[in-house]
């Protein structure tokens, strides 16, 4: 091999790992971004109900068809990143969400702060489709590890969401609340449209160096494996759950929080929405123990534990108050998280890698489009009850059926990190 040639080979190593390097930086923001966006109308709609003098359960079903659209728009999603370009949907996540969040803040009604919305959550409903096949595609070792980190920006997201928005409208108002968000995702997107115009960013295969490089396609076997019909059919009802599960919580914690932790915040919206972002996080760095979990033992008996647990967390938030239901709410939150690293190399396994997008698409029609029932729950057994509690003793139920899905998966092959982390039994 000639010098020319070695060092051709050297450039082109070097540029596929920053490549895969921004794609695991920019996935990871993309996350964060959309779990913010996301989940911010939920506190400041408490505040714009004063601010209008409208009643908290109209204004939040104001979120209804962003919900519906974040399931709806997110199999399409994937299918154009599996045919066109998963970074180019991504700068379009990151643009798209960014200008609508800025213009909420110019809303001067109902109508115009619906259709705004609506379109955080079109542009929102790429990102999970998109952005998670493709960090797992790069991926070519501990790829539970790296969703765990991944993971944790998309729960830290959520915590800022409450956080953060919180004290906007503590020191600012409802407006800049959207406003100054909006215009950070945008000017992030700008940012990565820069490097892939470079070529910093490409949608390339990751690169590994030297020994490791032979065995990359086997390991990324390893998790997407080779597809599995009945056990993907089988998986959908747990992701609907986990889906429902998660966003009729984060729709309606700051209401709860505000209610039921009444003894500790006394309504200060600013406390709660550090309540919020309390759950959020530590919810979102526990992800980093389920990807552990994901990438040493069975996904399934994972999988399994979190959503066991569930069950009766969920009916500890439904009927206690102050401290007990601040730690159950946090448990939760962990759960679900914890949950996400396992569900998704399984998905990824039972799909085969040309179509991820789809798969994962499907998914997210699924979780997401729990979403807008969630909202729709929420707001209806508000009105009738002027309470949660009927409504999570319900997701305990749902909770405990998903349980009972998983345990008839199929058990699910030890990735190539298991197998190093316990030996194979004897046959």
């Amino acid at each position: 091999m000639t010098d020319s040639s070695v060092k051709t080979e050297t450039a082109e190593r070097s540029a596929g790992h920053r490549s895969a390097q921004l794609t695991f930086v920019f996935s990871s923001i993309g996350h964060f971004f959309f779990h913010y966006l996301a989940a911010m109308y939920f506190t400041i709609v408490i505040s714009l109900a004063v601010a209008w003098d409208r009643p908290f359960h109209e204004l939040i079903e104001l979120w209804t068809p962003a919900a519906l659209l974040i399931g709806l728009a997110a199999l399409p999603a994937g299918r154009l990143a599996d045919t066109w370009s998963a970074p180019g949907m991504m700068i379009i996540m990151f643009l798209g969400m960014g200008a609508a969040t800025a213009a909420c803040a110019f809303a001067g009604g109902d109508l115009s702060l619906l259709i705004l919305l609506g379109l955080i959550g079109l542009f929102g409903a790429i990102y999970h489709p998109v952005g998670i096949s493709w960090l797992i595609r790069e991926s070519d070792s501990h790829t539970g590890k790296k969703l765990a980190i991944n993971g944790v920006f998309g729960g830290l997201g959520a915590a800022a969401a409450g956080g953060f928005t919180g004290l906007l409208l503590k020191f600012f108002d409802w407006q800049l609340a959207f406003l100054i968000p909006g215009v950070i995702c945008t000017v992030t997107g700008l940012a990565m449209l820069w490097c892939l115009v470079t070529g910093r960013l490409s949608d390339g295969a990751a690169v590994t160096d030297g020994p490791d490089a032979a065995s990359t396609t086997d390991q990324r076997k390893s998790v997407t494996g080779s597809g599995n019909l009945q056990a993907f059919l089988l998986l959908l009802f747990p992701m609907f759950c986990l889906g429902l599960v998660y966003n009729t919580m984060q729709a309606g914690l700051p209401k709860l929080f505000e209610e039921g932790l009444v003894g500790l915040l006394d309504g200060d919206l600013a406390a709660v929405g550090g309540m919020v972002a309390a759950v959020y996080i530590v919810g979102a760095v526990m992800q980093l123990a389920g990807g552990y979990l994901a990438d040493r033992y069975s996904l399934k008996s994972v999988y399994l534990l979190c959503w066991a647990l569930q069950v009766p967390v969920l009916v500890l938030i439904a009927l206690s108050g102050n401290i007990i239901l601040f730690t159950a709410a946090m448990f939760i939150t962990v759960l679900n998280n914890a949950s996400l690293p396992a569900e998704n190399m399984m998905l990824a396994r039972f799909t085969p890698q040309t179509h991820h997008g789809v798969a994962f698409g499907v998914k997210y029609v699924l979780a997401f489009g729990a979403g807008p029932l969630g909202v729709f729950l929420i707001a209806q057994v508000r009105e009738a009850t002027n309470s949660f509690t009927p409504l999570i003793l319900g997701l305990s139920v749902l909770a405990a059926l998903a349980a009972i899905s998983i345990f008839l998966l199929p058990g699910s092959a030890r990735t190539s990190e298991q197998a190093e982390a316990r030996p194979a039994p004897a046959e």
